[in-house]
């Protein structure tokens, strides 16, 4: 397959199962992504699998198997907000100034262990189909997500935290500019997303601060 050479990317994607579909046991979806690998070391340490080659006898054989020959199938999914994935203050940890640091506090919900559950088979069939003859599951992988949330854009200050233009409801001089915004995560990378948002915050910064 040779997915070591040229740019890490994803060259390929199925968005099937991205709608809502109750049969399946859980509501949203995911995305799947055939994805590049990278070099010998990488992959000889497992390749995102959990799966690393083993010293001895067998190591090079084994390696000649997988080197370059892996296809990489990620199961991205919508992971929906849950009271108790936030962000918070650490009691007990600050930074080198005296602040108190923030704390990270993140399970995946019944929902989402569903979800990648079921993208997981999908995942295997289709290799399958295409004639693996070897499947490395990871399982779902923790941490594993892009930290969305938490600044929820929208009109109502009783209900969300930024308006339109990413400032802060309660505190006019603060703009917050990254995933915070999103409601929910949708089941693609939010990087592009994230960009083109922080572009628009900026472009009402320098109008508003010419008004």
């Amino acid at each position: 397959m040779d997915g070591h050479l040229g740019p890490f990317g994803i060259p390929a994607m199925s968005q099937q199962f991205y709608e809502t579909d109750t049969n399946r046991g859980f509501v949203r979806g995911y995305t799947l992504l055939l994805e590049r690998s990278f070099g010998p070391l990488h992959q000889a340490w497992g390749s995102f699998s959990n799966h690393p080659v083993a010293w001895g006898e067998n190591h090079h054989k084994v390696m000649r198997q997988r080197f370059p020959h892996l296809i990489r199938v990620t199961v991205m999914g919508e992971d929906l907000p849950e009271e108790r994935n936030r962000v918070e203050i650490d009691p007990n940890l600050k930074d080198t100034s005296g602040i108190a640091a923030p704390r990270v506090v993140y399970s995946y919900s019944e929902n989402s262990l569903k979800m990648l559950e079921h993208g997981g088979k999908m995942a295997r069939q289709s290799l399958e189909a295409a004639g693996a003859v070897e499947i490395l599951d990871s399982g779902p992988v923790t941490p594993a997500y892009h930290l969305m949330g938490t600044a929820r854009m929208g009109a109502n200050p009783r209900r969300s935290v930024v308006n339109a233009s990413h400032r802060a409801h309660d505190v006019p001089n603060l703009y917050v500019v990254d995933g915070s915004s999103f409601a929910t995560s949708a089941a693609v990378n939010p990087t592009s997303t994230i960009g083109a948002l922080s572009l628009r915050a900026a472009e009402k910064i320098w109008e508003e601060r010419k008004g």
